[in-house]
C-alpha cells in the first residue's frame, strides 16, 4: 500500500511518497524510492499542454461515473488554490502503452499486432487508483532522475504496481509482442516500453510556481488511501486512436477493443 507522509517540522512543508520507476534506461526491471516536494514549478507542464506532432496512444477512458469522482476532486483543489487548472470535459483516461512519432503508415500493423495480441491473451483487469498527489518533475528528457523536492504541478491519481498487476502485466506484455518481429522492433526502437511503470491518470495542473503550505498538505492528506468501491475501476474497453495533444483533447479513434469476460 502506497503511504503518503506528512512532514510538519519547519517550513517549507513537505509532501514525500513512495515511488516506483525503472531502475535502467533499458528493459523492465523496477525499482522504489522515497520522492519528497516542497516545491511546485510547472512551467514545462503548461508547455506541454501545446499542440505537439501527432502520437499514437492505447487507452482506457472513463465513464461519466468515474469522471465524476475526478472532477468533484479537483474542484476541492481548484476551491483551494485558483490556479489549479482542469476542465470538466477532459478526456480522463489511463495510458496503457503510448508511442512515440512513428510514421502513420505503420498505424495499421500496430492495430493488427494489438488485435492478434489481445486474441491471444486474457486481458481481464481492472485500475485502482491508491492516491490522488503531485506529479514528479524529472530532469530534461531523462525520466529516471527525479528532481529533488519539486513537483511538475500536474495532481494526478496514482496506482501502484502492487495493485494493478494485471493492468501493468499486460501492457509490459504488449510491448514485447510488439517488438517480437524486425520490422516492428526497427519502427518502435529498443527504448520502447511503458513510460512508467505504474498506472495513474492525469487530473490537471497547476499554471503557477509556488511553496507548499499547510492547507494543501491537508487536502491531499484527505485523499491518501483511497476507497477501494469507488476507485477500483474495470477495464471493459480500450481504445487505440491519435491524438496531437497530451490530453487527448482532439482524440481520434482507429480501433476499439472489447476486452474482459
Amino acid at each position: 500500500m502506497l503511504i503518503l507522509t506528512i512532514v510538519i517540522a519547519g517550513r517549507p512543508k513537505i509532501l514525500q511518497y513512495n515511488e516506483t520507476n525503472w531502475l535502467y534506461e533499458y528493459g523492465l526491471e523496477t525499482h522504489r524510492y522515497k520522492i519528497t516536494f516542497t516545491n511546485v514549478k510547472s512551467h514545462d507542464t503548461i508547455v506541454e499542454q501545446q499542440k505537439r506532432a501527432e502520437r499514437l496512444s492505447l487507452v482506457q477512458f472513463f465513464d461519466n461515473n468515474q469522471r465524476r469522482l475526478f472532477i468533484e476532486i479537483c474542484r476541492q483543489f481548484q476551491n483551494e488554490n485558483p490556479d489549479f487548472y482542469f476542465d470538466e470535459d477532459k478526456k480522463f483516461h489511463s495510458t496503457i502503452l503510448g508511442f512515440d512519432v512513428i510514421d502513420s503508415k505503420f498505424y495499421k500493423m500496430i492495430t493488427d499486432k494489438i488485435k492478434l495480441f489481445l486474441e491471444q491473451n486474457d486481458a481481464e483487469m481492472s485500475i485502482r487508483f491508491d492516491v490522488v498527489r503531485l506529479g514528479t518533475k524529472y530532469e530534461s528528457d531523462n525520466t529516471l532522475n527525479p528532481i529533488k523536492g519539486t513537483s511538475n504541478g500536474t495532481i494526478i491519481a496514482f496506482g501502484d504496481t502492487i495493485h494493478n498487476k494485471r493492468f501493468t502485466d499486460f501492457g509490459n506484455n504488449l510491448v514485447y509482442f510488439l517488438l517480437n518481429g524486425k520490422d516492428s522492433n526497427s519502427i518502435l526502437g529498443r527504448k520502447f516500453r511503458r513510460r512508467f511503470p505504474t498506472v495513474w491518470c492525469t487530473m490537471g495542473y497547476y499554471v503557477r510556481d509556488f511553496k507548499i503550505k499547510s492547507n494543501l498538505e491537508s487536502l491531499f492528506k484527505k485523499h491518501v488511501n483511497l476507497e477501494g468501491a469507488f476507485f477500483q475501476m474495470p477495464c471493459g474497453e480500450l481504445e487505440l486512436g491519435k491524438s496531437c495533444f497530451k490530453d487527448l483533447r482532439d482524440w481520434n479513434l482507429i480501433k476499439r477493443f472489447r476486452i474482459g469476460p
